[in-house]
């Protein structure tokens, strides 16, 4: 059995009039799911009035949400990553010295030792070699290993961090200082949401309230 849809919100129609830089006033329709999706809008449009070039996406869309819903963050502070668990350091044992045999040989002897060995080396077969004795890695060695690889996975892990927190706090301040020039040149003076059943426009009041308060309505 499919499951159903949800159902989008419906579109209401708002007006806006409002001031802008003490000019003329301006009269806005905006199609909306709610009054501060309106106001989102309308922020939108004013954004060719704030004198920075080159806004990113992410900036307008926090101009947008702080204009829309004040007091409210419009960004979430990044969720930072997390170093790799601490490795316990080990004491392991010396590694004992190899015994060194130390033999002396006439030159007779070591004349022979090199034609045995000549004459074992043609004699053997190739398929026969007796393979490489395998080697053990040193475990102090491995562990030393593993703690170098975790000190350059947190230098990277702290560097990772610190770009996030630089790139949260430059929008933040970006957007709080489009803010402070922008909320003191708009004032709205009228804010109405039409119903389409009667035909009518209902006057809205602004500034609106606080989110959580809407919410603890619904």
């Amino acid at each position: 059995m499919k499951k159903s849809k949800e159902r989008e919100p419906d579109l209401i129609q708002y007006k806006l009039e409002y001031f802008m830089n003490d000019d003329l006033p301006s009269e806005r329709f905006f199609m909306a799911t709610s009054a501060r999706d309106a106001l989102s809008q309308l922020a939108y449009s004013c954004i060719k009035h704030i004198p920075v070039d080159n806004l990113s996406e992410q900036e307008q869309d926090g101009f947008a949400k702080s204009f829309s819903t004040p007091g409210t963050p419009f960004v979430m502070e990044p969720e930072l990553l997390s170093v790799p668990d601490t490795i316990e350091d080990i004491d392991f044992p010396e590694p004992e010295p190899k015994p060194i045999v130390a033999k002396e040989t006439s030159d007779q002897e070591e004349s022979d030792r090199m034609e045995n060995e000549d004459d074992f080396s043609v004699s053997v077969d190739e398929n026969n070699t007796p393979p490489d004795l395998e080697h053990k890695p040193d475990p102090a060695i491995e562990h030393q290993n593993k703690q170098k690889e975790r000190l350059n996975q947190i230098s990277e892990i702290q560097l990772k961090n610190k770009q996030l927190i630089e790139e949260y706090e430059n929008l933040h301040g970006k957007v709080r200082r489009i803010m402070e020039w922008f909320s003191p040149r708009i004032t709205i003076q009228n804010f109405e949401e039409h119903n389409r059943w009667t035909d009518s426009w209902t006057s809205i009041e602004y500034p609106l309230v606080p989110e959580s308060k809407d919410q603890d309505t619904e």
